[in-house]
């Protein structure tokens, strides 16, 4: 019997280290829970990123579907642009990808899709979770097969035909040795763009950085090159291609409530409706929304809850200010960083400068994402017992993803990761007063009700306490 840590089992994701809570024997039961959960699956689309782990993980994955008599759509490194594309462009009965996406390179996961269900998360994941504990064998008299397949050409056509440049750019992007390889810069080519790739090789012990375009230090790479290139804009995207970070003109980071800013004004430019946020969205976006008299939804902080929300609401854009963002009126609604960053390109090329554009969105003063380390076993505990005690104190707060809690200017996050052992905090007022005086309440806050906040978390916020 395998030894299984059901820890691996999330609420949107099944993630873990290779090879002791995640290999082939796990993968392989996970691929045939699939299948039994849904029983009338016969084509599964099968991609994988570039960790050294990636390759075993799939040949297991391959070789249990085979047995159970399924056919094997199989992609080899893809990113997600094309693992989601060739489900929905094809109609494919179901989708494995495997991806650590931007967790550390000890770290993978598989993500599992079925057709008009979508991402399979939740209460299925944990059906999948009880089905592999069972230790169920493949059965069946006829085998299937392994179809090697590349949807490359077709969604060149498809994504270029969505997009219209004012104006041809000079585009740096930094693939980060992860699973988008080249493939930005062959779509950005063929709207007429000079590009340039910086670690477009495939290398999953990623000797440059992490592919985690969220974490600024990943960012400097990019941020150098646009500088010494002249480039008008530069795109980094992390491992598996959901995540996009973008640069300016003047080599500065385009933070993720800017690029949720401007691509809801450009979405409401030709569309009126609601727009879905995650909990860490700025007050900036809020208030203007607002003003305009645009409804907003708030989501919990993964692209498949925020895809449940957008087609509940209706809404015509939606993302989390981690740099997700989704295109409900232009494209597939799925979690899908090329796609953005060429929305995000048409943008900077109506502009006679993307930075001076930048420099005219409104700010507050914000807080970094402090990460807090806490056990998976108990982070979500802690979060329920902090909402009790919030309720209890009559605070006003939103409990859709954690705790955010409203103060007179501004406001306060604490959540607990999906993905990783971990709390994370974040803060946001109207000056650095306020948001000093926001960060003391709070964390007081937190160390009373059992959040394991440390010296180490005051100081990663030292510009303001």
């Amino acid at each position: 019997m395998v030894k299984i840590n059901q820890n691996i089992f999330r609420a949107y994701d099944i993630r873990g280290i290779y090879p002791r809570d995640l290999n082939g024997k796990v993968a392989s039961k996970i691929a045939l829970a699939l299948v039994d959960l849904y029983p009338d699956i016969q084509k599964v689309v099968l991609a994988h990123d570039t960790r050294k782990s990636s390759a075993p993980l799939s040949r297991a994955i391959s070789k249990a579907l085979v047995e159970a008599g399924k056919e094997v759509i199989f992609l080899g490194i893809s990113p997600d642009p094309l693992f989601y594309f060739s489900i929905f462009h094809y109609n494919f009965d179901a989708g494995i990808m495997i991806s650590g996406s931007h967790n550390p390179k000890q770290y993978n996961g598989i993500i599992l899709h079925v057709k008009k269900k979508g991402d399979v998360v939740e209460k299925d994941i944990e059906t999948i979770k009880n089905l592999v504990l069972k230790e169920r064998k493949a059965k069946t008299k006829k085998l299937g097969k392994i179809v090697i397949f590349n949807p490359e050409k077709d969604y060149l056509n498809y994504i270029t035909s969505k997009i219209n440049l004012k104006k041809p750019l000079k585009i740096l992007i930094d693939s980060g040795n992860g699973a988008m390889g080249y493939l930005p810069e062959k779509v950005f080519k063929r709207l007429g763009c000079r590009v340039k790739t910086i670690y477009g090789e495939f290398d999953g012990n990623f000797p440059n950085h992490l592919p985690d375009p969220y974490v600024r230090k990943n960012r400097m790479p990019a941020k150098k090159a646009v500088l010494k290139g002249g480039f008008d804009i530069g795109f980094v995207y992390d491992g598996d291609g959901d995540r996009v970070a973008a640069i300016d003109n003047l080599g500065r980071s385009v933070v993720g409530d800017f690029c949720f800013l401007m691509l809801a004004r450009q979405a409401l430019e030709k569309w009126k409706g609601p727009i879905v946020h995650d909990t860490r969205v700025s007050k900036v976006f809020l208030d203007e929304m607002r003003a305009k008299g645009i409804k907003t939804y708030f989501s919990v902080s993964h692209h498949t809850a925020v895809i449940k929300k957008i087609i509940k609401t209706k809404a015509i854009f939606g993302g989390e200010v981690t740099l997700h963002f989704l295109f409900p009126k232009d494209y597939y609604l799925c979690d899908e960083a090329l796609f953005a960053s060429l929305k995000i390109a048409e943008i900077a090329s109506n502009k006679e400068n993307f930075a001076s554009y930048i420099d005219t969105l409104p700010r507050y003063e914000v807080s970094p994402e402090i990460f807090i380390p806490c056990s998976d076993d108990t982070k979500f505990e802690i979060i329920l017992k902090l909402q009790k005690f919030l309720r209890s104190k009559k605070y006003d707060f939103v409990d859709i993803d954690g705790a955010r809690i409203n103060f007179p200017y501004g406001w306060a996050l604490c959540r607990a990761s999906n993905t990783t052992p971990t709390i994370k905090c974040k803060f946001e007022a109207d000056t650095k007063k306020h948001l000093i005086e926001i960060e003391k309440e709070s964390l007081e806050i937190f160390k009373k009700i059992g959040v394991p906040v440390t010296e180490k978390t005051y100081k990663e916020l030292s510009l303001h306490i």
